[in-house]
């Protein structure tokens, strides 16, 4: 079962990773050379901070090293609306350095939010984005406990997720699309 990270929260996992309601919030995902996906569900500028140390945190800890990096989100809400950091500046936070992609969905035009689930393909393979508009997706949200993702605070305080958070699907969403890497995603050589 993918992971879930809703607002401010941390996690990994070895094969998907999904942000339900990428409102004015950016679903920021490393992919490690083993294949495994460690994700921030980065929110505002008083968290941005936290979020990043967690997620080098867990970077640091895991065995393997970066191989890319991927960030999706509504930018123009994300970046001007609410001020949050651009990919090279969440690659710098990460200390990551590589291939990084974006997915800006505000080019599907959600009403209320994106569920953005980012899938690995294996070690050395680009990672596959699927994005449902969240008023379509919400319907078949799991609520429940989220084991082994970490919440952060605006203080920077590190716990345990919300014992109800989102944690999978009731149902299958109807057509996830995926997004093209030539046409949806945008590359970033991060030095």
């Amino acid at each position: 079962m993918p992971t879930y990270l809703a607002e401010d929260m941390v996690g990994q996992d070895p094969t998907e990773i999904c942000y339900p309601h990428l409102l004015l919030c950016m679903g920021v995902t490393v992919l490690m050379t083993d294949g495994t996906l460690i994700g921030g569900h980065f929110t505002t500028p008083t968290t941005e901070a936290g979020v990043a140390a967690e997620m080098v945190r867990q970077i640091n800890a895991h065995p393997a090293g970066m191989y890319q990096l991927y960030c999706a989100g509504n930018f123009p809400v994300h970046l001007i609306t609410h001020k949050g950091q651009d990919v090279p500046e969440k690659a710098q936070l990460l200390g990551f350095h590589g291939d990084a992609y974006s997915f800006d969905t505000s080019s599907i035009k959600p009403k209320d939010g994106t569920f953005v689930a980012v899938q690995s393909n294996g070690s050395n393979h680009n990672c596959s984005i699927f994005y449902k508009r969240d008023e379509k997706a919400r319907v078949v949200y799991q609520k429940g406990s989220t084991p082994n993702v970490k919440k952060i605070s605006s203080s920077g305080k590190v716990s345990a997720a919300p014992q109800f958070g989102a944690v999978g699907l009731t149902g299958t969403i109807h057509k996830l699309h995926q997004a093209d890497f030539l046409h949806q995603l945008k590359h970033y050589a991060i030095p």
